[in-house]
């Protein structure tokens, strides 16, 4: 039993970093660096995407919209390259009800209507078909697509790094009150 008041306080360290790594994760795919946020009105936007890769078009609905309403899911975009005007398949998602909402800290809800295969990094066009369907206030963002396994394996991560900090330091406390 005195082996694990000796590794309480290193698995508290330990657990402290992998927590520190997880949150930072986290705060990645909940504020992705690569988003850009534009009106749907605006015709065409221009944006660059560092790497290749899957991405994702949400509609960011404004803090506190109770009504939200689902003619936004059949809005239709043309994405193209900027310099060749190269089109880009668009893949347009339907109502579900496994859809993956992320909020960020000022109370905005992403919901993704979309996706398209960006092959390389540069510079894309994106126009709104049919600007109507989406509400004056919503505004429509380009992010990295996260994986859904990804996002369950860093939150599960995140659980056992905290049980192991938690757990440390209770062994830890625990310890130096049994040396007495």
């Amino acid at each position: 039993m005195t082996w694990l008041y000796i590794a309480a306080p290193f698995s508290a360290v330990l657990g402290a970093y992998w927590l520190a790594r997880c949150i930072g994760r986290l705060g990645r795919i909940i504020f992705p660096a690569t988003s850009s946020r534009f009106a749907a009105t605006v015709d065409p936007y221009s944006f660059s995407l560092p790497a290749a890769g899957r991405y994702l078009v949400n509609i960011v609905m404004p803090p506190m919209t109770l009504i939200t309403g689902t003619s936004h899911f059949s809005a239709r975009f043309d994405i193209a390259t900027n310099p060749r005007s190269m089109p880009v398949t668009y893949n347009s998602y339907g109502r579900s009800l496994f859809q993956t909402t992320r909020s960020d800290t000022g109370g905005r809800t992403s919901v993704p209507i979309g996706s398209f295969e960006c092959s390389a990094p540069g510079e894309f066009d994106i126009r709104c078909v049919n600007p109507e369907t989406i509400r004056p206030d919503f505004e429509l963002e380009i992010s990295p697509h996260v994986s859904p396994l990804i996002l369950v394996a860093t939150i599960l991560s995140t659980i056992a790094a905290s049980a192991l900090v938690i757990g440390g330091l209770v062994f830890s406390v625990l310890g130096l009150f049994s040396l007495r």
